[in-house]
């Protein structure tokens, strides 16, 4: 890794982007590039806000299906990032999710955790796309970058701006001294100043933010109903399964025989 920056190794990253590109390819032959779209096709994917501090998501196996869970309460890049990590676990730790059935523990698999976050970035980053446009609308030398700069390439490419620029320091395009400079604008406290240079450079706030999105397939609830309904599961079971999402029973039209 490249200073405190996490910037991985030339050679692990190149692997990891080689296995990105085919994903995004197997997607794209199907019409998906979204990410959203993509994990929709792959997993039952739930978006909610969770008031857990730290927890920007998770994926688990049940019942022979991949349920990855976005935490809402995250701002819609970092939301869009963790969506790609968490497919890189479909994609690759498919035997490893079926094993252990709950979450994947981040410190026995600590190098699929180091895949999965560089495969994000390889993911909704892809360098040559990057680099073009980069030289398209910016294309000014590395030394002389501006968080409007940031602002810009986040947008298009639909991440956070803390993410952008790690991608840009790592592509050369930004230099790691402007690094400390430019990510300042991109903390808590500054909150308000990136939300105003958004909104200078012509662009919505809104990955920026919390979406505080409450999305629930409808698969998902006619199968857990199936379940019920079919007596593999419990009135208990199907109770906490539903609290999971935000639901009871009773919403559902079931009571307690």
């Amino acid at each position: 890794m490249k200073n405190n920056i996490s910037i991985p190794d030339e050679l692990f990253r190149l692997k990891i982007k080689e296995l990105a590109e085919e994903v995004r390819i197997k997607f794209a032959k199907k019409g998906l590039s979204d990410i959203f779209d993509i994990l929709s096709e792959s997993a039952f994917l739930i978006r909610k806000p969770l008031d857990i501090e730290g927890l920007s998501g998770f994926i688990t196996y049940f019942e022979g299906h991949f349920i990855v869970y976005l935490n809402s309460n995250f701002t819609l890049g970092h939301e869009r990032y963790t969506g790609a990590h968490e497919l890189y676990h479909i994609i690759y730790n498919e035997d490893i999710l079926k094993k252990e059935k709950v979450f994947i523990d981040k410190d026995k698999y600590i190098e699929e955790e180091k895949k999965a976050d560089v495969f994000a970035a390889e993911f909704l980053m892809p360098e040559d796309y990057v680099k073009e446009i980069f030289y398209k609308f910016v294309n000014v030398d590395k030394q002389k970058i501006e968080p409007k700069h940031i602002v810009r390439m986040h947008n298009f490419f639909k991440v956070s701006y803390k993410a952008m620029l790690k991608r840009l320091v790592q592509f050369d395009l930004c230099s790691l001294d402007k690094y400390a400079e430019l990510i300042d604008i991109a903390s808590l406290k500054n909150k308000d100043k990136l939300q105003s240079l958004t909104k200078e450079e012509g662009y919505s706030i809104n990955l920026i933010v919390p979406s505080k999105e409450n999305y629930i397939p409808k698969e998902y609830l006619i199968y857990v109903k199936a379940n019920y309904e079919n007596g593999k599961v419990s009135y208990d079971e199907l109770k906490k399964t539903l609290d999971f999402i935000g639901l009871s029973p009773e919403e559902l039209g079931y009571v307690e025989n």
